[in-house]
Protein backbone atom coordinates (compact mmCIF):
# COMPACT_ATOMS: atom_id res chain seq x y z
CA UNK A 1 0.00 0.00 0.00
CA UNK A 2 1.13 3.61 -0.74
CA UNK A 3 0.33 6.57 1.15
CA UNK A 4 1.78 9.79 -0.46
CA UNK A 5 0.94 13.56 1.49
CA UNK A 6 2.44 16.94 1.03
CA UNK A 7 1.57 19.69 3.04
CA UNK A 8 2.53 23.44 2.77
CA UNK A 9 4.48 24.71 6.06
CA UNK A 10 5.24 28.76 6.64
CA UNK A 11 8.73 27.58 7.70
CA UNK A 12 12.17 26.99 6.68
CA UNK A 13 13.12 23.85 5.65
CA UNK A 14 16.22 23.94 7.74
CA UNK A 15 13.98 23.87 10.81
CA UNK A 16 11.81 21.66 9.48
CA UNK A 17 14.53 19.20 8.57
CA UNK A 18 16.21 19.82 11.96
CA UNK A 19 12.98 19.36 13.87
CA UNK A 20 12.49 15.54 11.90
CA UNK A 21 16.38 14.59 12.75
CA UNK A 22 15.96 15.02 15.98
CA UNK A 23 13.42 11.71 16.17
CA UNK A 24 12.01 11.99 19.89
CA UNK A 25 9.95 14.95 18.36
CA UNK A 26 8.04 12.07 16.33
CA UNK A 27 5.97 11.31 19.56
CA UNK A 28 4.62 14.91 19.72
CA UNK A 29 3.47 14.94 16.14
CA UNK A 30 3.40 10.95 15.00
CA UNK A 31 -0.04 9.43 16.06
CA UNK A 32 0.28 6.47 17.91
CA UNK A 33 4.12 6.60 18.83
CA UNK A 34 4.87 6.83 22.45
CA UNK A 35 8.92 6.56 22.15
CA UNK A 36 10.73 7.47 19.18
CA UNK A 37 14.59 7.25 19.90
CA UNK A 38 18.03 6.47 17.73
CA UNK A 39 20.04 3.32 18.55
CA UNK A 40 23.18 4.10 16.81
CA UNK A 41 25.58 6.92 17.76
CA UNK A 42 25.17 9.91 15.85
CA UNK A 43 26.80 11.27 13.53
CA UNK A 44 23.27 9.42 11.71
CA UNK A 45 23.23 8.91 8.51
CA UNK A 46 22.94 5.62 6.19
CA UNK A 47 23.31 2.84 8.32
CA UNK A 48 21.76 4.45 11.22
CA UNK A 49 19.29 2.87 13.35
CA UNK A 50 16.64 3.41 15.64
CA UNK A 51 13.43 2.65 17.16
CA UNK A 52 9.69 3.95 17.17
CA UNK A 53 7.00 2.58 19.96
CA UNK A 54 3.80 2.30 18.53
CA UNK A 55 0.99 2.23 21.69
CA UNK A 56 -0.94 -0.16 18.50
CA UNK A 57 1.42 -2.08 16.70
CA UNK A 58 4.34 -2.21 19.43
CA UNK A 59 8.24 -1.80 18.72
CA UNK A 60 9.06 -1.00 15.22
CA UNK A 61 12.90 -0.81 14.76
CA UNK A 62 13.95 0.93 11.86
CA UNK A 63 17.44 1.68 9.26
CA UNK A 64 18.09 4.56 7.68
CA UNK A 65 18.79 3.51 4.12
CA UNK A 66 18.68 6.93 2.14
CA UNK A 67 19.91 10.42 2.98
CA UNK A 68 20.03 13.75 0.61
CA UNK A 69 21.25 15.67 3.81
CA UNK A 70 18.62 19.10 4.49
CA UNK A 71 16.23 17.48 1.62
CA UNK A 72 15.04 13.97 2.53
CA UNK A 73 15.69 10.64 4.24
CA UNK A 74 13.98 7.11 4.08
CA UNK A 75 14.44 4.63 6.44
CA UNK A 76 13.40 0.74 6.49
CA UNK A 77 11.31 -1.25 8.79
CA UNK A 78 13.93 -4.16 9.98
CA UNK A 79 11.52 -5.57 13.19
CA UNK A 80 8.25 -4.71 14.06
CA UNK A 81 4.34 -5.17 12.31
CA UNK A 82 5.77 -3.12 9.65
CA UNK A 83 9.08 -4.92 8.85
CA UNK A 84 10.08 -4.02 5.46
CA UNK A 85 7.84 -1.12 5.09
CA UNK A 86 9.78 2.28 3.94
CA UNK A 87 9.00 5.66 4.97
CA UNK A 88 10.21 8.21 3.21
CA UNK A 89 10.24 11.88 4.05
CA UNK A 90 10.97 15.48 2.00
CA UNK A 91 11.35 19.21 2.59
CA UNK A 92 11.34 21.68 -0.65
CA UNK A 93 11.88 25.11 -0.54
CA UNK A 94 8.31 27.60 -1.71
CA UNK A 95 7.80 30.98 -2.44
CA UNK A 96 6.59 30.84 1.47
CA UNK A 97 7.84 28.58 3.72
CA UNK A 98 8.65 24.98 2.29
CA UNK A 99 6.60 21.73 0.88
CA UNK A 100 6.76 18.97 2.79
CA UNK A 101 5.95 15.18 1.39
CA UNK A 102 5.13 12.28 3.25
CA UNK A 103 5.54 8.82 1.77
CA UNK A 104 4.40 5.20 2.75
CA UNK A 105 5.56 2.27 1.34
CA UNK A 106 3.50 -0.29 3.93
CA UNK A 107 4.18 -3.97 3.88
CA UNK A 108 4.85 -6.15 6.79
CA UNK A 109 3.61 -9.91 7.54
CA UNK A 110 0.46 -11.69 5.46
CA UNK A 111 -1.86 -10.27 8.67
CA UNK A 112 -0.73 -6.99 8.71
CA UNK A 113 -1.10 -6.59 4.89
CA UNK A 114 -4.68 -7.80 5.35
CA UNK A 115 -5.45 -5.61 7.76
CA UNK A 116 -4.02 -2.59 5.43
CA UNK A 117 -6.94 -3.59 3.17
CA UNK A 118 -9.24 -2.66 5.05
CA UNK A 119 -7.56 0.20 6.75
CA UNK A 120 -6.35 1.96 4.18
CA UNK A 121 -8.34 4.98 4.43
CA UNK A 122 -7.94 5.27 7.26
CA UNK A 123 -4.35 4.68 7.83
CA UNK A 124 -4.40 7.82 4.99
CA UNK A 125 -6.23 10.20 7.25
CA UNK A 126 -3.76 9.13 9.76
CA UNK A 127 -1.03 10.39 7.39
CA UNK A 128 -2.62 13.61 6.36
CA UNK A 129 -3.53 14.44 10.17
CA UNK A 130 0.12 13.94 11.27
CA UNK A 131 1.00 16.62 8.51
CA UNK A 132 -0.99 18.89 10.09
CA UNK A 133 0.05 17.99 13.35
CA UNK A 134 3.51 18.80 12.29
CA UNK A 135 2.61 21.98 10.33
CA UNK A 136 0.59 23.14 13.68
CA UNK A 137 3.67 22.39 15.76
CA UNK A 138 6.27 23.88 13.60
CA UNK A 139 3.88 27.49 13.03
CA UNK A 140 2.55 27.66 15.92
Amino acid sequence: MLINKTLSIARDTQTIWDFWLDVSNDTKWRGGITKAEWTSPPPHGVGSTGEHTHKDTGILKWEMTQLDDGHSFEFKHTEGALKGSIAFFQVEPEDVGSRVTVQMRLSGPIVMRIMMLFMGGMMRRGVRGDLQKLKEILEG
